[in-house]
């Protein structure tokens, strides 16, 4: 909140009004790094009847900077600073001239509450790429393994996957994914084990001490390797 310090200069408001500037007035000087809008805000100028030409001079000095920082400014921010501008000038239009010593640091706020909102937009954007990148990673993952996965188990898992909204429900998904592979990894092995085993038997059934036969652990070890060349293509 801005402070609002009481008016200090004493006698009539026509004898103020009258009075030259003070000597202390803090100088306005515009922030460093402040975009300039290309469609400057509107700032309501003080109105009195007897309003000082050094009141008038800082109101002109700070409007410009005032508008870009309204332009910078959204949502709760934003707001926040509109009520401190709206308060001065309320304040001047009551004759309490003395607010306009209050510009500089209502732009001071300003600035501070353009920074935050950096911060938070600075923040807001790196959370978003973490997310993006994660999702990347399940897609990626879904996509190579979805000869292994069963349509529905597919379906399941990709619905999810458009339905987190956050880092830590993403790698909830990631979770379920790295699990319905490896049970789909567990399937195919024991597959290919009772597939082995199967193949041995025959070798050992139709082998005849009269016919010199091809020693079973070469052609199962020819098999396994037709099996792996298989799956690799």
């Amino acid at each position: 909140m801005i402070s609002t310090p009481t008016d200090r200069r004493p006698g009539s408001t026509r004898s103020r009004a009258t009075s030259p500037a003070p000597g202390n007035f803090p100088v306005i000087v515009r922030p460093p790094g402040l975009p300039h809008a290309s469609s400057p805000q509107e700032v309501r100028e003080p109105e009195h009847h007897h309003l000082p030409a050094w009141v008038r001079r800082a109101f002109g000095q700070a409007r410009p900077i005032l508008a870009d920082q309204l332009d910078a400014l959204t949502g709760d921010a934003r707001t926040q600073f509109e009520r401190g501008i709206g308060d001065i000038t309320s304040r001047i239009n009551e004759g309490k001239f003395s607010q306009a010593f209050n510009y500089p640091q209502l732009i001071l706020h300003g600035q501070e509450l353009y920074r935050q909102q950096r911060r938070e937009q600075a923040e807001a954007a790196r959370a978003q790429r973490s997310l993006e990148s994660a999702r990347r990673r399940v897609q990626e993952a879904l996509r190579d393994g979805a000869g292994r996965l069963t349509p529905e188990i597919s379906a399941r898992l990709n619905k999810s996957l458009r339905a987190a909204d956050g880092v830590e429900s993403v790698k909830a998904v990631e979770a379920d994914v790295r699990q319905a592979l490896d049970a789909a990894h567990g399937v195919e092995e024991r597959r290919r084990d009772r597939e082995i085993s199967r193949t041995k038997s025959r070798i050992q059934k139709t082998a005849t001490s009269s016919e010199p036969a091809e020693d079973w652990q070469d052609v199962l070890r020819r098999l396994q390797e037709q099996m792996t060349a298989d799956e690799s293509a």
